[in-house]
């Protein structure tokens, strides 16, 4: 019984060499491997005023699938929000509806209100008090939409070169211009949130 475990223990360390070596080769991958599950998400969104100042938006953020508005728009929805928890920075959202889009889906502003089009944006920019959305008079440019799924996990992948019209008399338009990819697993706030 002791030579068999003797000879046992040898064969298995080279059986365990072997596999380790199955993955061995002069090919690297060329991306990075993430693990399942991974947040991955590239915020290439800039804001900015009509002097050209840049708007600060906060952090904590969520990218997820919901209803728009459950009682009111009862549409799944991929929902974008950034804001900060102290107030000292700025809010964006925005909201698209999967089923109406296709691949590389543009869609010009002003855009139709609230759940009546298949896409929305909004941005309060907590410098001014400025609030402006994407439905107002004075809107214009573009959304495209190149990806988008509920999944799991939510991806998008969207381009914004735009003009979001002010809510409030006499306020100024804002620029949001960059591209935006996410594809997301987990949040660290709930969906519930609305335009």
């Amino acid at each position: 019984m002791l030579e068999a475990t003797g000879v046992r223990r040898p064969a298995l360390a080279v059986l365990a060499a072997s596999l380790a070596c199955l993955g061995c080769g002069s090919n690297k991958p060329t991306t990075p491997i993430r693990p399942p599950g991974s947040n991955s998400i590239s915020d290439g969104f800039t804001f900015t005023r009509e002097d050209s100042t840049t708007i600060l938006m906060g952090r904590t953020h969520a990218v997820c699938c919901s209803l728009w508005e459950p009682g009111y728009i009862n549409r799944e929805t991929v929902k974008i929000l950034y804001y900060d928890n102290t107030k000292a920075r700025s809010t964006w959202k925005m909201f698209v509806i999967p089923d109406e889009m296709t691949q590389d889906s543009v869609f010009s502003l002003p855009t139709p209100a609230a759940g009546q089009g298949p896409v929305m944006l909004f941005v309060y920019d907590v410098g001014t008090g400025n609030e402006a959305s994407s439905v107002e008079q004075g809107s214009s440019g573009t959304v495209t939409i190149h990806s988008l799924s509920c999944g799991p996990p939510t991806r998008i992948d969207a381009t914004i070169d735009a003009y979001l019209g002010s809510e409030f008399a006499g306020g100024g338009r804002i620029r949001v211009r960059g591209r935006f990819t996410a594809t997301v697993y987990t949040n660290p706030i709930a969906c519930d949130f609305s335009m």
